[in-house]
């Protein structure tokens, strides 16, 4: 046996819409980072820079040229606070015209000479470490002389961390808040199609009244509309078919009954002989025109023909009392007192349905009730809840098959009835297309069964 095929999960309009934004806004929070944090670490990093280069003017208003030398007047002590820095360290190195040590450093070597530019700023690494430098170029009577002053970056990039943390927890609150706004938005906007869909959900199987079109989208109109022709096609066949089946039960039962009186006036006339093949005739008849009707009825009251389910206020009682005529010739004939209590019960339903479902109800009962048996019909409110109910004192249903007997062509036992085992399955079918429950419950007497059709009181 092939195993059925795993369907993903189908993601919602929601979640599109929530990844669609979330994503941009994630990129853009990245891109904004970059931005804010070039435009605001700038400003420190030039205030560095220009330190750094007040530094190297600083110490060219220190070299003398006498004697015919470049001097360099850099005390052990001013050297010192020059090279004095509670964040990194500094280091500074002075180049004559011939690339001579003046003084400092003499492995910090000065950048290239840039065309308008004096001094020249830029980043490297020294002894192991990355330094930003600025390398002056003074002219003098003895020749260009180049000042080169140095510092590492702890400071600038300890300053651009502290940047970067005040920008960030701004940017994440309001992406935090953008993104919930969105949510909400996205919700709020949705909330028509969610309605609609709970609406659509929670309908009956038979309900095929026009979808809502209040607060609907213009984007969900031509879906509305389009589902509205589709149901409006659906109704049109339902109702097809019922007149289909309603002509049908028609045509067929009028031949059927016209047959079996044939066959009961032609039975009165054959000679003794014949009697008993007549009679299996007539029988035969009878149980196909049994037969027949409740196929029919059975279709009938089917989900599939009752899409379009006219509803309208029923009393029970009325009904009882309107049907009991029809059953009084059969329970004497069979020498059963069959008694009915009409109590007023309104419900919503369908009159010829609740009929064909008491008519199965009081044939069911007739067909197991035996000879001298009573069957009690009874229609009431029990705790506001319409009921209608039918007991016998006949041999009753066992536990273990009372699941059993609503379904279609099942007989508890062959050799007491000839019913065709569907009466009680039109019951159920009529129960469930009027949201009834059914209730099995033992009878008053020692034997028999009480069926108790429950329904939901209008409110």
């Amino acid at each position: 046996m092939n195993a059925k095929p795993t369907v993903p999960a189908t993601p919602t309009l929601r979640r599109r819409l929530l990844v669609l934004l979330v994503l941009p806004l994630a990129a853009l929070l990245v891109l904004s980072l970059a931005v804010d944090y070039r435009i605001a670490f700038e400003p420190a990093a030039d205030a560095y820079d220009h330190a750094l280069a007040d530094d190297a003017i600083a110490l060219a208003g220190r070299i003398r040229y006498l004697d015919a030398r470049l001097q360099v007047d850099l005390p052990a002590a001013a050297e010192a606070v020059l090279r004095t820095n509670r964040s990194d360290e500094e280091f500074l190195s002075i180049y004559g015209p011939t690339l001579q040590l003046l003084a400092g450093d003499a492995d910090l070597l000065p950048d290239p000479a840039t065309k308008g530019k004096n001094p020249v700023l830029s980043d490297g690494e020294f002894r192991g470490k990355k330094i930003r430098k600025a390398s002056y170029r003074l002219d003098t009577a003895g020749g260009q002389v180049t000042i080169t002053v140095a510092e590492t970056t702890r400071k600038r990039e300890r300053a651009g961390s502290k940047i970067l943390a005040a920008m960030l927890l701004p940017n994440i609150l309001l992406i935090i808040g953008t993104l919930v706004l969105v949510y909400l938005g996205v919700r709020r906007g949705l909330a028509p199609l969610t309605d609609l869909s709970r609406e659509i959900s929670q309908r009956a199987p038979h309900d095929l009244s026009p979808l809502p079109q209040h607060a609907i989208p213009a984007e969900a109109q031509p879906l509305i509309q389009a589902m509205d022709g589709l149901i409006d096609d659906l109704r049109s066949a339902s109702a097809a078919q019922q007149a289909f089946l309603a002509n049908a039960a028609h045509q067929i039962k009028t031949p059927l009954a016209g047959l079996q009186a044939q066959l009961e006036l032609h039975a009165q006339e054959l000679p003794a002989d014949y009697a008993p093949r007549a009679q299996r005739l007539l029988d035969g008849t009878r149980r196909l025109g049994h037969l027949t009707h409740q196929l029919l009825a059975l279709a009938r009251s089917g989900q599939e023909a009752n899409l379009v389910q006219e509803k309208r206020p029923v009393d029970l009682g009325q009904l009882l009392e309107s049907s009991a005529s029809a059953w009084f010739d059969q329970a004497m004939k069979q020498h059963i007192d069959l008694g009915f209590e009409a109590n007023p019960a309104i419900v919503s339903g369908s009159e010829w349905m609740l009929r064909e479902m008491l008519s199965n109800l009081i044939d069911n009962a007739l067909r197991y009730t035996q000879e001298g048996g009573t069957i009690t019909v009874r229609s009431g409110l029990d705790q506001e809840r319409p009921f209608l109910e039918v007991e016998d004192n006949g041999p009753g249903i066992p536990p273990d098959k009372q699941s059993m007997i609503f379904e279609r062509f099942y007989r508890l036992n062959e050799s007491i009835s000839e019913g065709s085992g569907l009466g009680l399955a039109i019951v159920k079918e009529v129960a469930d297309r009027h949201g009834a429950s059914i209730e099995l419950k033992h009878a008053s007497s020692a034997t028999g069964t009480l069926i108790r059709i429950m329904f939901e009181a209008i409110r």
